[in-house]
């Protein structure tokens, strides 16, 4: 048995999961416009249809999220 056997933990950060994430999404996003020859996104309130050749193609419009109002109890 090793003298150094005992590793400490690695804790995942909020900002490496991040990071990580983005190069993850952005790696994917390429792949499937390869693949794929487009890719959907969200984009000022519309899901959109995003074509290799930059033609962007509106598929549905989001409704806005309506937070519930507070009730107030005398």
């Amino acid at each position: 048995m090793k003298a150094n056997s005992h590793k400490e933990p690695v804790y995942l950060t909020k900002r490496a999961l991040k990071l990580t994430s983005k190069k993850a999404i952005t790696s994917a996003s390429k792949r499937a416009m390869k693949i794929a020859g487009y890719i959907v996104v969200v984009k000022d309130g519309w899901v959109v249809r995003i074509y290799k050749d930059n033609k962007i193609e509106k598929i549905k419009k989001l409704s806005p999220k309506v937070k519930p109002q507070e009730i107030v109890l005398d």
